[in-house]
């Protein structure tokens, strides 16, 4: 672990975002938390709390020019009730594309912005991206509430897999080699999901 590693939360609600915070800041890092309510100064936690709009992806590089990381956790995401709730296709089109935005276009920005950052690091800094999921996109679950969550996270799901191999020749350390569809495991370590 470099000497002052630093983890960008992206999507730092209450739940999974201050739990992941709070499990990085356990190990050493600084953290910088981002939400739609970020404030440019410290949080009672001492994390550097900064503001995007994620269905916005161009907020996304100004959090990359504020804060130089090794590690990213995109957690950020977004779905919209049907408004007839048995049908799928009552989404309106503009709440879809919003909602696409969070889920899949905002995260491509992050790792473009991620990648770009890591070049300026030391060649041994250890480097991560981690794109917080669920099964939705290996699993068609036939609940409306879910269509456009589930859309977003199979689009990120192509172009993480598709960026995984094309930048795995790149020199980016890693402790160890991670699937890039995996979880983690107490007493295993990372397994793939298959």
């Amino acid at each position: 672990m470099a000497a002052n590693p630093v983890v960008l939360i992206l999507g730092a609600g209450p739940r999974t975002g201050v739990s992941v915070a709070e499990s990085f800041a356990s190990k050493g890092y600084k953290v910088a938390v981002v939400s739609r309510n970020g404030n440019g100064s410290k949080n009672d936690k001492g994390y550097l709390s900064l503001k995007a709009d994620f269905t916005n992806p161009d907020s996304i590089p100004a959090v990359f020019e504020a804060v130089k990381t090794d590690v990213i956790v995109y957690n950020a995401a977004a779905l919209t009730n049907p408004p007839e709730k048995d049908s799928a296709l009552s989404i309106p089109g503009d709440s879809v594309t919003l909602d696409l935005k969070v889920n899949t276009v905002s995260p491509y920005i992050a790792a473009q912005q991620a990648v770009a950052g890591w070049e300026t690091l030391p060649k041994d800094t250890k480097k991560t991206f981690i794109y917080t999921g669920n099964m939705l996109n290996v699993s068609i679950i036939p609940v409306p509430l879910f269509l456009d969550l589930g859309m977003g996270k199979a689009a990120s799901a192509f172009w993480i897999g598709v960026a995984d191999t094309t930048y795995s020749s790149r020199d980016f350390s890693h402790e160890e080699k991670v699937p890039w569809h995996a979880t983690f495991v107490k007493d295993k370590g990372y397994i793939q999901f298959k």
